[in-house]
């Protein structure tokens, strides 16, 4: 099964954190172009970055990322829910 990363969910536990972009990604150790990226849905992000990312916003890994079963191919998904949209 494919995890995907909500990026709008990213960046509303962010701001609600009060945390800036390049404050948030100096924490999680990646560039700030590479969060905003992230959070306007445009970059998937690795696993460490997913985990560095649920740890500095206080969250477990599942509050950020959901689950496409294998079954279903991520690129039909486009078409039926708009962009960064959470599914499932």
């Amino acid at each position: 099964m494919a995890r995907l990363t909500n990026g709008s969910t990213v960046r509303a536990l962010r701001e609600a954190l009060g945390v800036s972009g390049r404050v948030c990604a100096q924490r999680v150790g990646i560039s700030p172009g590479y969060l905003a990226n992230i959070e306007a849905a445009k970059k998937q992000p690795t696993p460490r970055v997913v985990r560095a990312l649920a740890d500095t916003l206080g969250v477990g890994i599942d509050v950020i990322t959901y689950v496409i079963p294998e079954h279903i191919d991520p690129s039909a998904l486009e078409e039926l829910v708009p962009g960064d949209a959470p599914v499932g």
